[in-house]
């Protein structure tokens, strides 16, 4: 009976312990699935972190870079901007090889995140700011163009004015056509087949806001085929507004004292070979249009 009682007290005794180590286990194993699950969560958010900051490094020198090409001034702050951005992402690299707490690593990369972000409001705030100083400058330059542009119409129309008021005029047109003779003398003709010379006699007329000076007097007689008669005296010019290059038949060197003069321009040839029709005859004065007229010959 006795060794009967001391088994049971023994068996009780060992189940008590078997209990008392059972709930140890259990508690233990709650224990450590806490901490299994908080650092799962710390490991969870130092990668999420990380890929946050990776992603605001690429989207914030994306952003930046699409005001490059607007202006110099710009560019120059964004290559600023880069550099900044380049030293901070080292920076980042070199506290995820050294720093081996967790919890302090985080932090600083949260930290490194904030100011990551501001760096880049900071930028866009001084980009925004370069633009509409640009913006203001381009207006301001568009305006100065214009009233330079209009500065220069307005010279031009008066220097056009003085120009028109300074042309010589060029009056009382007379044509006549000479023959030839044997002894060198010349009679007048009205028959194109006998017809040796051309005289383009006219008056320059005064004109007092005109400079004295030399003027070159061009006369261009064409023939009733559309022809320019080519004489010894003949020159080549630039007219006036076109700039095209045109031939005279004859030219003449006036030296111009702003008195009224009369002149005689003429157009020579020793071969007979006019034909018949209207003449048109055209004088210009320094290769402006100063008269026109025709003439027949038979």
């Amino acid at each position: 009976m006795e060794n009967q009682k001391q088994n049971k007290t023994t068996q009780y005794a060992l189940l008590v312990l078997l209990i008392i180590s059972l709930v140890g286990n259990v508690f233990q194993y709650k224990n450590n699935q806490v901490d299994v699950n908080q650092r799962d969560l710390k490991i969870d958010t130092l990668v999420s972190v990380q890929a946050e900051l990776e992603q605001e490094l690429t989207a914030t020198g994306k952003e930046l870079e699409n005001y490059r090409g607007i202006a110099s001034n710009l560019d120059s702050l964004l290559n600023d901007a880069n550099d900044k951005i380049a030293l901070q992402e080292a920076k980042i690299k070199r506290l995820l090889v050294v720093e081996k707490d967790g919890k302090k690593l985080n932090a600083q990369l949260k930290k490194e995140l904030a100011e990551l972000r501001k760096l880049k409001e900071q930028y866009l705030e001084k980009i925004d700011q370069l633009i509409s100083e640009n913006e203001a400058l381009k207006r301001e330059n568009e305006a100065k163009a214009a009233d330079i542009t209009k500065l220069n119409e307005e010279k031009k129309g008066l220097q056009d004015k003085v120009a028109t008021a300074e042309e010589l005029k060029a009056e009382y047109i007379k044509v006549a056509a000479f023959k030839k003779r044997g002894n060198g003398k010349f009679v007048e003709t009205s028959l194109a087949k006998r017809t040796n010379k051309i005289d383009v006699s006219l008056t320059v007329m005064d004109n007092k806001l005109a400079k004295p000076g030399d003027r070159m007097v061009y006369v261009v007689i064409t023939e009733p085929g559309g022809k320019v008669l080519a004489g010894p005296s003949m020159a080549k010019f630039t007219k006036d507004g076109s700039g095209e290059e045109l031939a005279a038949s004859a030219s003449y060197k006036l030296n111009y004292n702003g008195q009224k003069q009369e002149i005689k321009v003429a157009y020579e040839s020793d071969e007979r070979e006019l034909t018949p029709g209207n003449y048109s005859i055209d004088v210009y004065i320094n290769g402006t249009l100063v008269n026109t007229s025709t003439y027949i010959l038979r």
